[in-house]
């Protein structure tokens, strides 16, 4: 599935920001789209490849160390060898509605914690 076309991977695909993040970087490069249910990212793929341009999706828990491990194996084997020109990272954290000078400091790291987990995708066989 390598192509002459950078490729773009955002974690956290969705129909709000990472949507329109994928939409984005679509207009130049591949995009490759992870989520825990297909139904997440299905329907920017299916938009994105009507239009013109190259997506895939990939059913990912960012929570889960094997399931990221087991994504990127797969990414590697699908389009290693292509540029890698981006890697988002937009999972949901803790929203909390208020003034930003009002969060506490546990709200505040809320909007960043995944459920305590810290994952590292290895992207080296991509090139960079």
């Amino acid at each position: 599935m390598a192509t002459s076309r950078a490729w773009a991977i955002v974690a956290g695909a969705g129909s709000g920001t990472g949507a329109s993040v994928a939409r984005k970087f679509a207009q130049t490069y591949s995009v490759a789209l992870l989520a825990r249910k297909p139904a997440n990212y299905e329907p920017i793929v299916e938009e994105i490849n009507k239009a013109g341009g190259k997506a895939v999706g990939y059913s990912t828990d960012i929570a889960d160390a094997s399931s990221v491990k087991a994504t990127f194996d797969k990414l590697k084997s699908d389009i290693g060898g292509s540029n890698l020109a981006a890697a988002i990272f937009n999972i949901g954290g803790q929203l909390v509605r208020k003034p930003f000078l009002e969060l506490t400091v546990d709200e505040f790291a809320g909007a960043f914690n995944l459920e305590g987990h810290v994952v590292d995708g290895n992207s080296s066989s991509f090139k960079h």
